[in-house]
């Protein structure tokens, strides 16, 4: 499909064909299916379908269904992808576009659901995303699918397409995303639909979220067939009002001083912990990086800030759309993966089980107490997430098990994991950063990294102290951690 003879400038950019399948005439509706991307409003996924449905005269149906099967299940995720659907779902009412929610239960399975409503729909929209289950599920559905599927960039500011080529390095990246934010900061969004909203029988059973309760959330979530011994984490409520709350907040609040004290885990405010949020899609980085720019804030707190929202968090993004297996140990940079497997064989400090990791009870107290807020809360403050994994890669028998281990903890518990930016992190974390100074035992030239300086900040100590000595609870542990790829 030739999607460029429909949409605005803005869109083209950020779209690319997953198919050669062509427009079909008589197709009922445009669909746009929705996995991450949980927002109503500056959708560039909605936007591109309603334009394309406005051409040819068609409604739009956005369609969100959450299965029992994908990894790490849980109530914690569960949770947390309701409350954004229930959000889409209002959203797009009020923007006169019908969105159809699916929740899996044991007692309400639909099979090859997302493939019935592509064979009435005129053509496909979907998310680009370049890691996990959202990258895997739209690669096999554009090769299976007789429909017309095209992928929009809205987890970016600036699309990862009109990027060049071959960018090595932050600063080169910098460069060449920095120059076109405003460019794609100030276009039109949420465009209206042209015809009523798409009223047909869809042939499965449908959940109704607007106007639903947490409360009844929660009820819905204990009826599937997932994992029930990881909890919700009501620090974080699954809502786009909330997170436009916490980001104005942080921007009046803690901005002015975010350049200062960003690094220190012990100061509640002083990160912003939208990257929940961002991660399935409740806000936009367009909008996040439009109230930071307009903010009356010191240029240099406003910089430093989106330096980390905006130019690490899409330089990940950048790299895991040119890199395979970008969440895999072979994502690794070349170098790492030789020097870490060089010392595969060297004594560990001391080795940990899965249980003891994730229920945070080793010998060091900083890295239980990041654990157990990992645990308790579904996050994990930035700076305490390289200490966290760089000290792995001595507590497992080996770097890949380390790394698997990493994957494991960071995407069953964080909810801004299983993205981009968390397993950059962690490549940050095994070497991807300049070599260490010097050659060492199970590290090799992969610098470590000291809780020296984590200590010296203000109220550290007492926050490791709270944190260890504050009631968690227990979660089940697998017998040995599964490839997700097998999903």
């Amino acid at each position: 499909m030739d999607f460029k003879s429909y949409l605005s400038q803005d869109l083209i950019d950020r779209s690319r064909a997953l198919n050669d399948n062509d427009f079909k005439q008589n197709g009922a509706y445009v669909l746009c299916w929705l996995q991450q991307t949980l927002r109503a409003f500056d959708n560039p996924v909605i936007d591109a379908a309603v334009e394309t449905a406005n051409k040819h005269d068609l409604p739009v149906l956005v369609y969100h269904g959450i299965r029992q099967d994908y990894p790490h299940a849980s109530d914690r995720l569960h949770y947390f992808l309701l409350g954004g659907s229930r959000g889409l779902q209002t959203g797009c009412r009020e923007r006169g576009i019908r969105c159809a929610s699916y929740l899996q239960t044991p007692d309400n399975i639909e099979k090859g659901l997302v493939y019935r409503l592509a064979k009435n729909a005129a053509a496909v929209f979907l998310e680009d995303h370049p890691t996990f289950v959202a990258r895997w599920q739209s690669e096999n559905f554009s090769r299976k699918t007789d429909s017309a599927v095209t992928a929009v960039d809205a987890a970016r500011l600036v699309p990862t397409r009109v990027l060049p080529g071959g960018l090595k390095t932050t600063p080169s990246f910098r460069a060449a995303n920095k120059v076109l934010r405003d460019t794609y900061a100030h276009v039109q969004r949420d465009v209206m639909p042209s015809v009523p909203a798409f009223e047909g029988d869809l042939g499965f059973t449908e959940i109704y979220l607007s106007g639903v309760s947490d409360t009844d959330l929660e009820v819905m979530v204990a009826e599937c067939d997932i994992d029930h011994s990881l909890w919700t984490c009501p620090e974080f409520p699954p809502s786009r009002e909330v997170a436009l709350a916490k980001m104005d907040t942080f921007i009046e609040e803690h901005l002015p001083r975010y350049k200062w004290t960003r690094n220190n885990p012990a100061k509640d405010g002083f990160g912003s912990q939208l990257s929940p949020y961002l991660h399935f899609g409740l806000l936009g980085p367009r909008e996040l990086y439009e109230s930071i720019s307009k903010s009356n804030a010191h240029s240099a707190a406003k910089w430093k800030f989106l330096d980390e929202a905006i130019t690490w968090r899409e330089w990940f993004h950048y790299q895991a759309a040119h890199i395979d297996s970008f969440e895999l140990f072979d994502g690794l940079p070349e170098r790492a993966k030789t020097t870490l497997i060089e010392h595969a064989a060297d004594e560990r400090e001391e080795l940990y089980s899965l249980d003891d990791l994730l229920h945070g009870r080793t010998s060091d107290t900083i890295w239980n107490a990041a654990q157990k807020q990992w645990l308790t809360t579904g996050y994990m403050h930035n700076n305490l997430r390289m200490y966290w994994g760089k000290k792995l890669l001595a507590w497992t028998p080996n770097p890949i098990e380390a790394w698997n281990t990493a994957c494991y903890i960071n995407d069953r518990l964080s909810l801004d994991g299983r993205d981009p930016a968390t397993y950059g992190n962690m490549q940050w974390c095994f070497g991807k950063a300049k070599p260490g100074y010097r050659e060492i035992s199970v590290y090799g030239w992969v610098a470590p990294k000291s809780s020296a300086a984590l200590v010296k900040r203000d109220g550290v100590n007492d926050w490791v102290a709270k944190m260890n000595d504050a009631p968690h609870g227990e979660i089940s542990v697998p017998d040995y951690i599964a490839d997700p790829l097998k999903f």
